[in-house]
């Protein structure tokens, strides 16, 4: 008789290399905004940091390179890549048109729990505001919007704009750091909340677009203020 299989071990993953650790690493600090746009990436503070020799974190930053997360200059050697202005401008224009379309989306098919469900993480994070800081209120404020856009379309927003946020707005480019913008921000918030639950689409919509045009100008203001 046939000895059944073993599956106590079927979920273990097997063991990363040191390359894939740093690389997953780095990349999760990138996406956290541990790590912030133009700090330079001294190789040998990441090495002592996460335990590793040199050539894994040479071969990790090749990596986050070739995805564009870093870059390297002659003078100043690895740096996490900063966004242009023009391209600044050109990703909210994309963000305002494609979350005030999937908004459409998401008032024709939002279910009651839904509904329930978008309703308390806004009340969860005009609760937070008072008590956390920028990047957890910035990842918070992502969340929010990748669930309204969920609810229009789960495919858009895992696979198009959480990667894209992910990889070019990094919670410590936060605009939640001063009570003026998050106090506006929550007050545009509960406008789209509302218009969704109203199934009104245009007001939804329209909400939505003034939002991350407002987002949008912003950021490029302390851009330019930064430069």
């Amino acid at each position: 008789m046939s000895t059944p299989p073993d599956h106590r071990y079927d979920s273990v993953s097997p063991p990363v290399s040191k390359s894939d650790y740093v690389f997953h690493r780095l990349r999760q600090e990138l996406r956290e905004g541990t790590m912030t746009p133009g700090q330079q990436i001294i190789q040998t503070e990441i090495g002592a940091r996460y335990g590793v020799s040199a050539t894994p974190v040479r071969e990790a930053l090749r990596r986050l390179e070739a995805d564009g997360l870093i870059a390297y200059s002659p003078h100043r050697g690895a740096t996490v890549t900063e966004m242009p202005h023009h391209d600044l401008r050109d990703l909210y224009l994309f963000r305002a048109h494609v979350e005030s379309y999937t908004i459409r989306l998401a008032v024709e098919r939002a279910s009651q729990d839904q509904l329930t469900a978008l309703r308390a993480e806004h009340e969860a994070l005009i609760g937070a505001a008072a008590s956390e800081d920028a990047a957890a209120l910035s990842r918070r404020n992502r969340e929010l919007h990748l669930s309204v856009i969920r609810i229009g379309s789960a495919y858009i927003a895992e696979q198009v704009m959480r990667p894209l946020w992910e990889r070019v707005i990094p919670a410590s480019e936060s605009l939640w750091d001063r009570p003026d913008f998050v106090r506006r921000a929550i007050e545009q918030h509960e406008a789209i909340v509302r218009a969704i639950e109203e199934r009104d689409v245009e007001g939804a919509s329209a909400c939505m677009l003034s939002h991350v045009q407002t987002a949008g100008h912003e950021r490029q203001v302390r851009s330019r203020g930064a430069a």
